[in-house]
């Protein structure tokens, strides 16, 4: 009898057990930073500064509770040329404005692992579509944030890139820096995003890059109509237009 029961439990031992249920998520949103050589770094530390400052924003910690689920995952990738892609911040969940605080101090926090090259948006987008795979949440919708300064000089043909993360359901969303190309967003438009509800985000400089990354978030967790997009500001603006003038000088 003894050794019946004994065979009885290493055989129930041995059955291969299912992993958790993936977590249900309103988006599972991948942020791709420009790290080519054109970024240098004090633009790289503007891209920073403005992603952490727009997760603190009362107005994205309220969309991304805000969801059917209440909760969105987040990945920082950064890249440059064909072969230069690092994730930065792994998957992050959040629910809420502590969550949000966290990656933003992480953002604060995280050093630059790309240095140079050239400009492959086609691999940081394939890069990006497979960071989706096993993350361990199942989102509604899966979205990559391409930010660039420049158009795809390198690597994949963009237009085999692009179709290849749209086949697999990924929606792609621009934010096109015209820091040097003014026609960006237009090559945005035409060669880069796709997708359910794709839109392009526009940052006239890097210093415009905070007004742009908050614009672009806000829009995506709250999925706002792109006509919608235009005239929305983040709350640090307004405190800023309530200041004194020479207070407005000091915090330029």
């Amino acid at each position: 009898m003894l050794r019946l029961v004994c065979f009885i439990l290493v055989f129930v031992c041995s059955i291969p057990r299912s992993g958790a249920a993936d977590i249900p998520v309103d988006m599972e949103l991948v942020l791709a930073i420009d790290c080519s050589s054109s970024v240098d770094d004090e633009e790289f530390a503007l891209q920073v500064s403005g992603m952490a400052n727009a997760f603190r924003d009362p107005m994205i910690q309220d969309a991304i509770q805000n969801g059917v689920e209440g909760a969105v995952g987040i990945s920082i990738i950064q890249w440059s040329s064909e072969r230069f892609q690092n994730v930065a911040v792994r998957w992050r969940l959040l629910t809420g404005p502590a969550d949000a605080d966290n990656l933003a101090n992480e953002i604060e926090a995280m050093p630059r692992t790309i240095g140079t090259g050239a400009t492959s948006i086609a691999n940081a987008l394939l890069f990006s579509a497979n960071s989706f795979n096993g993350n361990g949440m199942e989102g509604y919708r899966r979205v990559i944030d391409m930010s660039a300064d420049g158009e795809n000089n390198q690597g994949l043909d963009i237009h085999i890139a692009r179709a290849q993360v749209l086949a697999r359901g990924i929606t792609i969303n621009g934010l096109a820096i015209r820091n040097e190309f003014p026609n960006l967003d237009m090559y945005f438009e035409d060669r880069v995003i796709g997708g359910e509800r794709a839109f392009t985000e526009v940052a006239k400089d890097y210093e415009d890059y905070r007004n742009a990354i908050f614009r672009k978030l806000f829009r995506e967790l709250r999925d706002v109509p792109v006509a919608d997009g235009s005239g929305l500001d983040p709350s640090w603006k307004e405190a800023l237009l309530m200041q004194q003038p020479e207070e407005r000088l000091q915090t330029r």
